[in-house]
Formats: C-alpha cells, sequence, structure tokens
C-alpha cells in the first residue's frame, strides 16, 4: 500500500478540469509528497497519463474503483 500526501477529489468535474486541479495541486506539494487524485470521468485518465509523462512527476498507481478512477502521483521536481 502507498501511502500519499493530500487527496483530490475530482470526481465532480468534467475534463479538463482534474488534470488543471492535479497541476495545481502538484505545484503547491513538497518534492517526494505523493497527491492521492480521484476523478470519475475516463476521458481523464488519458490526460493525466499524459500530463504524468510531460511534467516531473511519476505516476506510482492507476486503478479503477467504486469511488472512480484513482491516481498516485509522486512530486519528483518543482513544476513548470
Amino acid at each position: 500500500m502507498i501511502i500519499y500526501d493530500i487527496v483530490l477529489d475530482a470526481t465532480q468535474e468534467d475534463c479538463p478540469v482534474p488534470t488543471i486541479l492535479t497541476k495545481n495541486t502538484l505545484d503547491t506539494m513538497l518534492v517526494g509528497q505523493i497527491l492521492k487524485l480521484i476523478t470519475s470521468k475516463e476521458g481523464t485518465i488519458k490526460n493525466i497519463r499524459t500530463f504524468v509523462a510531460n511534467n516531473t512527476c511519476e505516476l506510482l498507481h492507476e486503478s479503477t474503483t467504486e469511488a472512480g478512477f484513482v491516481f498516485l502521483i509522486k512530486k519528483l521536481y518543482i513544476l513548470r
């Protein structure tokens, strides 16, 4: 089990808002902290994968639960 530092519940948000909220939240976090993102929109899956691939963070885990789509993202460096 991965321990996370912050939870971002974006289950009521439409794309691209969850991705924008993810970036804004990661901007406030310290390097090494882990964000748990929960979203209910399937379109967010591709957006979050692309965001992680193009930024200084790492997707530690991705799953589908009753709550929605869950991502654990680790901040590696200061995002630009």
